[in-house]
């Protein structure tokens, strides 16, 4: 690198006008890399009139290709896609679920937009275990966002469906009917698959089984009560959603019930007074998380194997025999056969039966009630 130095203003070298100027002049044999500071690069966040806009322009996706490399067709704020016969008589042009079903998120219409419904994006994403709508948009590329103006915006607003915080963000949304075409059973409140999915054929091709629990994980709430809607709402709380359904592989054979969960430090102080107490209650939180485990287990849909693409359920539940009778020799060739659930007996020998009865003579008639009712048990079983 070579160098020249200047001469500095009101020197003695300097009467003669050969050099003008006070600056250190370095020239290097190639370019120098640009000199980087500290916060955002200039004019990296445009702000004022206009802002806003520039923000929804570099938000706005990019049209996918089909398979012949051309770009989807945009139709109703969705992408025109293959149309399923069987599907379409699950929910119709305007995003409405038919026969009974309820979408697990918020659905809404948009000023100037008509019937069609429409969700807010963030909201199926959490709902499918994304942490926000822009993974779900980049793993699902047949849908499509649609962002809203101003005015639809405040008048959303005005109705409750989004905060007024959010009047200077820009809101992304995306129509129901896409999302349940995308999503099928997993979209819809206690889903089954193949039988709540859009692509039937597809759905049977991935090996689901006809009927089987598409989310195991989804709280249904008890007959007769609403199902709660804003538990994927941001503002209300569903910001950790999406961390309840991260998987991981399991340490042991009591994570495979999910029970890790309760290894976890107590808040109470354990003393020499109260021990027992707190290893009892302990002891029966965790028989009881157990037990609501294996519930969860014998689902009708079984458990679903995705190695193997089939669904297994316990042999408790499955028949070990099956006998044949002839019931009417004037048979028209049908077959009629039913199913018989039958449990080994399992009364527990207490002993009572060996003893004299003048022994509990004494006690209340309720207690001898009891005594003599497990003896009767007792005494035809044992």
């Amino acid at each position: 690198m070579s160098r020249r130095r200047s001469r500095k203003v009101g020197s003695d070298s300097d009467t003669d006008g050969s050099d003008d100027f006070d600056l250190e002049i370095e020239e290097a044999e190639g370019p120098q890399p640009p000199r980087r500071g500290r916060g955002r690069p200039p004019g990296s966040r445009k702000r004022g009139p206009g802002a806003l806009e520039a923000r929804a322009a570099r938000q706005q996706q990019q049209v996918p290709l089909d398979e012949n490399g051309k770009p989807y067709e945009i139709e109703d704020d969705e992408l025109k896609l293959e149309v399923d016969e069987a599907g379409e008589k699950k929910v119709n042009s305007n995003g409405e679920l038919q026969d009974g079903r309820q979408y697990r998120v918020r659905s809404f219409t948009i000023k100037n937009r008509g019937d069609r419904l429409y969700m807010l994006s963030t909201e199926p994403a959490r709902c499918m275990g994304f942490r926000d709508s822009y993974l779900l948009f980049q793993k699902h590329r047949k849908l499509w966002k649609v962002l809203l103006t101003d005015e639809e915006k405040y008048d959303l607003i005005e109705r409750d469906i989004i905060p007024h915080s959010y009047k200077g963000r820009v809101i992304g949304v995306v129509t129901a009917r896409s999302v349940f075409r995308e999503f099928g059973a997993k979209i819809v409140v206690g889903g089954k698959r193949v039988i709540d999915d859009y692509y039937e054929a597809d759905a049977i091709a991935q090996g689901y089984v006809s009927g089987q629990i598409a989310d195991p994980d989804d709280r249904l709430p008890p007959e007769g009560q609403p199902y709660n809607q804003n538990q994927y709402v941001a503002w209300h709380g569903a910001s950790s959603v999406y961390h309840q359904s991260t998987s991981h592989a399991p340490t042991n054979a009591l994570d495979l019930y999910g029970t890790s969960s309760l290894r976890r430090k107590t808040s109470v102080a354990v003393t020499d007074e109260n021990w027992m107490f707190e290893h009892a209650s302990a002891a029966s939180s965790y028989n009881s998380a157990l037990a609501k485990q294996r519930r969860k287990l014998l689902n009708p849909g079984g458990v679903y194997e995705p190695h193997v693409g089939l669904a297994f359920f316990p042999q408790s539940t499955q028949p070990t025999c099956v006998q044949w009778r002839r019931l009417d020799t004037q048979s028209n060739g049908s077959v009629t056969f039913s199913t018989v659930l039958h449990s080994e007996n399992r009364v527990m020998p207490t002993g009572l039966s060996k003893l004299d009865p003048a022994i509990y003579e004494c006690l209340d008639d309720d207690t001898k009630a009891q005594i003599q009712r497990q003896v009767q048990l007792e005494t035809a079983t044992l």
